[in-house]
């Protein structure tokens, strides 16, 4: 007799590298609920303390990124990656070095702003110059240890040869979007998006407004479901019309060529700003969601990580 014994079926694994903030991986909760009901399985994890003065070699934050990504890699795992913020550079490098199936950046911190100015957005509640008392806070030491990860592994996005999302907000007051424009255009991987979160603040992956539209693109993503489609800007007369209130047509999908640029943006959403003549690619399963104005509800910023 003959025993055949059932084969269990290894869900597509997610794992998560979360941003320079007090947060760590639970800024990733609301994501991740959402991906484990979409059948995804989902490993986020914290690769610093917070609240440990000491824990600020950022070759330590890399190895345990780097442990995480092994254990997937021997246990034969379907790895998608997903990093945020400070996470997308690690990412990156991460991606670079080891077989996943494709990356996905949320509001990477490859070119961060002046320190100084977000600090007082913040009001001192994210980043400290070391005379911050408040226990909310990051040390100085801690903040060099963010710029030391940026500055030496943000060119390692240029190695990656799995396909690349790149997602960010332009409305982020953290991290500018041209931040990811600009690298963006350094990559000569064909697999290449980038997508434009109108009105999208940093902190989107949690902060209540812009999950509804962000996170099908992920889950859409990471099953190989989301196709560019190309369309061209309404020419200027067009949109010059004084009682026009039709939408930009959009012409009938086009081969998108190996050097074709791949930027993407969602048509519709809260203040767009005036289309400019390029050519752009819209994902197709952009034009299934909503396209309803949606207003980020108003917070403490004394909450923001990066």
């Amino acid at each position: 007799m003959r025993f055949q014994f059932p084969k269990f079926h290894k869900k597509d694994l997610v794992i998560t590298i979360h941003g320079f903030g007090r947060k760590t991986e639970h800024e990733m909760d609301p994501l991740a609920s959402y991906l484990e009901k979409q059948d995804f399985e989902v490993w986020t994890f914290s690769y610093y303390n917070p609240e440990d003065l000491s824990d600020t070699d950022f070759r330590s934050w890399i190895l345990r990124c780097e442990a995480r990504l092994r254990k997937a890699v021997d246990e034969k795992r379907r790895i998608h990656l997903l990093g945020f913020s400070m996470g997308g550079v690690v990412a990156s490098y991460l991606a670079s070095v080891y077989p996943v199936e494709d990356l996905l950046l949320a509001a990477p911190a490859f070119y961060p702003i002046d320190f100084n100015k977000i600090q007082k957005a913040a009001r001192g509640k994210v980043m400290s110059s070391g005379d911050n008392k408040d226990p909310r806070s990051m040390s100085s030491d801690q903040t060099k240890a963010f710029l030391n990860v940026v500055s030496r592994y943000r060119g390692s996005i240029l190695q990656v040869d799995c396909p690349i999302l790149m997602m960010h907000g332009t409305a982020d007051e953290v991290i500018s979007f041209k931040s990811s424009r600009r690298m963006f255009e350094q990559i000569e991987n064909p697999n290449k998006y980038l997508v434009f979160l109108e009105g999208a603040h940093h902190r989107f992956l949690y902060d209540g407004a812009y999950e509804s539209l962000a996170f099908p693109i992920i889950r859409d993503y990471f099953r190989g479901e989301i196709k560019p489609q190309m369309y061209r800007s309404p020419s200027r007369e067009k949109a010059a019309r004084p009682n026009s209130q039709s939408a930009p047509q959009q012409e009938p999908a086009r081969q998108v060529s190996e050097t074709a640029s791949k930027e993407t943006s969602r048509a519709g959403f809260a203040q767009k700003p005036k289309p400019k003549k390029t050519e752009r690619a819209s994902f197709h399963a952009l034009r299934r969601l909503s396209t309803r104005s949606i207003t980020p509800p108003a917070k403490d910023d004394t909450q923001m990580d990066q």
